[in-house]
């Protein structure tokens, strides 16, 4: 008896489960997870970010944290805010910080090409930062980021510079 009980529930579990099908997924068959035109690179954002430096460091790993709107399509500003963690190996000044004023084109829905220019305090001292960078949309709320940063003493020319790679997440 109870071997019939268990062999008509699992029956009746196959027939209720056989219907399902990728679109109760919200994916149709043959269609990929990222839509391009659903990303936006406007709005608030949160990332990790690392590289290397010229100075100071063998190199960093830091957190950003930025907003960025519309001026007019396609002109994007924006303000972004990077802390990082200096890998000297010395009991030095490890951190660095970063308010970054930003200003980019998108290129295309899942692209955008900025500069970055504005205050920081790099490994103790006041600086300057100024520098380009692309992003790069890979889902509708994840990109990729590459900058290469400049920095320097204020009044003075660049003395060191940072290139580095980070991961953020849009909050749209």
């Amino acid at each position: 008896m109870r071997i019939r009980v268990l062999a008509l529930a699992l029956a009746a579990t196959g027939l209720m489960t056989a219907g399902a099908s990728a679109a109760d997924y919200g994916l149709s068959p043959g269609s990929t997870s990222y839509n391009p035109a659903a990303f936006n690179f406007n709005g608030f954002y949160l990332g990790a970010e690392g590289g290397l430096t010229s100075a100071h460091s063998i190199g960093s790993l830091g957190v950003v944290a930025g907003v960025n709107f519309d001026i007019a399509d396609p002109v994007l500003a924006g303000i972004e805010f990077q802390g990082d963690w200096l890998l000297t190996g010395s009991p030095s000044t490890p951190y660095s910080f970063f308010a970054l004023g930003r200003l980019g084109v998108v290129v295309t829905p899942d692209l955008l090409v900025y500069g970055v220019l504005g205050p920081a305090w790099v490994a103790g001292t006041p600086s300057y930062a100024l520098g380009a960078g692309a992003e790069y949309a890979l889902t509708d709320t994840l990109s990729v980021k590459g900058e290469v940063i400049g920095t320097g003493a204020w009044g003075a020319g660049p003395s060191s510079a940072k290139i580095q790679a980070g991961l953020l997440f849009h909050l749209q």
